[in-house]
């Protein structure tokens, strides 16, 4: 199911965006719940009938912003390895480091989108987006891949293995970029060189105890 929210003219297009631009302002200052449709009108530039002849309603926006942030998670996961990369980081303990410390930069730069999206779905349940769970796998596919190829570790890593890797990888990413201020990540606060280190030390042993 997608949005069906794509505007075909291009003065639908911009309001758009100006809208959503407006939503990712405000996300950086304040909760989803604490904007208001007038606020978002106004951060646009906006008069607040225009918002509704595009959004029923400021929740109708969320799978719009869902599918404009999926579309930069799959740059970003496209371009964490490149041929420079890889050979500067041709072990697997550095190229686990690398693909900590990338994540690391994406959360806590995307981290007010995420965090809407992430409340939104423990409350609400998923927004449904076209073939987002498959353009989810490859993207780990291609982010994982490089662990295996330096002959450092096994290649026979079974599947329920690299789904955990992602499950710790992500959910700790998740805690310390989204939800640091709040417990228990706000009692268990590190600086950041310390907790790619530690986190990359932790997963290269579960790596490594799977190969």
């Amino acid at each position: 199911m997608t949005t069906g929210l794509a505007p075909r003219q291009q003065r639908s297009r911009d309001t758009q965006e100006k809208l959503l631009v407006a939503l990712e302002t405000l996300l950086e200052e304040r909760f989803f719940e604490q904007i208001s449709v007038r606020d978002l009108a106004e951060e646009a530039g906006l008069a607040v009938g225009t918002l509704y002849r595009r959004f029923r309603d400021k929740e109708a926006m969320l799978p719009v912003l869902y599918e404009r942030y999926d579309a930069r998670l799959t740059a970003w996961a496209d371009a964490v390895w490149d041929d420079r990369t890889l050979s500067q980081h041709n072990s697997g303990k550095s190229r686990i480091r690398h693909l900590v410390a990338s994540h690391v930069q994406f959360y806590c730069a995307n981290a007010p989108i995420l965090r809407t999206l992430y409340l939104h779905t423990r409350l609400h349940g998923e927004l449904t987006i076209d073939n987002v769970a498959a353009r989810r796998q490859s993207s780990y596919q291609t982010l994982l891949s490089p662990l295996l190829e330096t002959g450092d570790w096994g290649e026979t890593v079974g599947d329920d293995a690299i789904r955990m890797l992602i499950l710790l990888l992500v959910t700790s990413v998740n805690e310390y970029c989204l939800f640091s201020d709040q417990k228990p990540m706000s009692g268990l606060r590190l600086p950041e060189e310390n907790f790619i280190e530690e986190l990359s030390r932790a997963l290269e042993s579960y790596w490594g105890a799977c190969s």
